[in-house]
């Protein structure tokens, strides 16, 4: 079931991907299995009934493809999800069948730099990969194991990156602490994996305190919903986003946040807003600082403790 997943993602090329099963004589989907995107994204629609307004129940419920070119489609059709992530992406929502019998539904997540149109090639690719879970998921429940929903979704680990010899990476770790200012890298799910003496000192932290740590939680100061609205944007649409913030007494810092696959690479040099011209609205989403424009997002997840938004349907 995990190779199936992960095959349909990569043959559509998208980002991400959700699997959901319909257990029998049961009116929700049930969020089964997560490839691409942190579980905690996705948490507030863990079950989905039929009869939500949501592109995966639309998509079981009549049997069809559904597919959102953008975010401007996602908020005129379906303001609920665009409410929670107000970001740029595509979104494809078909259901998975094994005959006649409905097994479930599977979301598909494309970067918002998506064309407005899905390819031919990509619906072939999701027809075939429905079919292949739908027919998985006959034969678990055939065989007595069916998948059945759980308190947390499996997540598939993100694609492999390739292997650096010794050399490479003592070139590369030489040449990050050359550039101005100071790098770390973020996984998939926002904890830091790497970070440059340059950028311990500059955030104010020991290295050591700050892998394996989430930003805004070993940085108090960096706990303000810009900051993981950013980080959030960044994973949702792929595409670089920028903010500004305040590490007291007196010390801004600007973060550049460049995603792909496998996590974020960040930026971090000291900035003096003063000096800057604001962001203007046409810039959209991708600039900020602590004091931009209120989100929706920002306004969700300021409301949610962070302990129990996975338990929020």
């Amino acid at each position: 079931m995990d190779a199936a997943m992960a095959a349909v993602v990569r043959e559509t090329g998208a980002f991400g991907g959700l699997l959901y099963v319909l257990p029998p004589g049961d009116n929700a989907l049930w969020l089964a299995i997560v490839a691409g995107t942190p579980h905690e994204f996705v948490a507030p629609w863990r079950r989905i009934t039929l009869s939500d307004p949501m592109p995966v129940a639309d998509a079981v419920r009549e049997r069809r493809l559904v597919w959102i070119g953008g975010q401007e489609e996602m908020a005129r059709r379906y303001p609920r999800p665009a409410l929670v992530l107000p970001y740029d992406f595509a979104l494809a929502a078909a259901p998975v069948a094994s005959g006649t019998a409905l097994q479930g539904g599977l979301v598909l997540l494309w970067p918002g730099a998506h064309p407005p149109q899905l390819s031919r090639r990509a619906r072939d690719a999701i027809e075939t990969g429905c079919r292949h879970l739908g027919n998985l998921l006959r034969q678990a429940a055939d065989r007595g194991d069916p998948l059945l929903p759980s308190a947390r979704p499996r997540t598939l680990p993100p694609p492999a990156g390739r292997v650096l010899s010794p050399a490479e990476a003592a070139a590369i770790t030489a040449f990050v602490d050359r550039l101005p200012g100071g790098s770390c890298a973020l996984d998939t799910n926002g904890r830091i994996t790497f970070i440059t003496p340059a950028a311990a000192e500059l955030v104010g932290a020991d290295q050591a305190d700050l892998v394996g740590a989430l930003p805004w939680e070993a940085l108090p100061w960096m706990d303000v919903p810009q900051v993981e609205d950013r980080y959030r944007a960044a994973m949702v649409s792929r595409r670089p986003q920028a903010f500004t913030v305040l590490r007291p007494p007196d010390t801004w810092l600007s973060f550049e946040l460049y995603p792909d696959r496998s996590g974020i690479s960040v930026r971090i040099t000291g900035t003096d807003p003063s000096e800057s011209a604001p962001a203007s609205p046409a810039a959209g989403p991708t600039t900020g600082t602590t004091a931009c424009r209120p989100s929706a997002v920002r306004s969700y997840f300021a409301r949610t403790p962070r302990a129990s938004r996975a338990a929020r349907i």
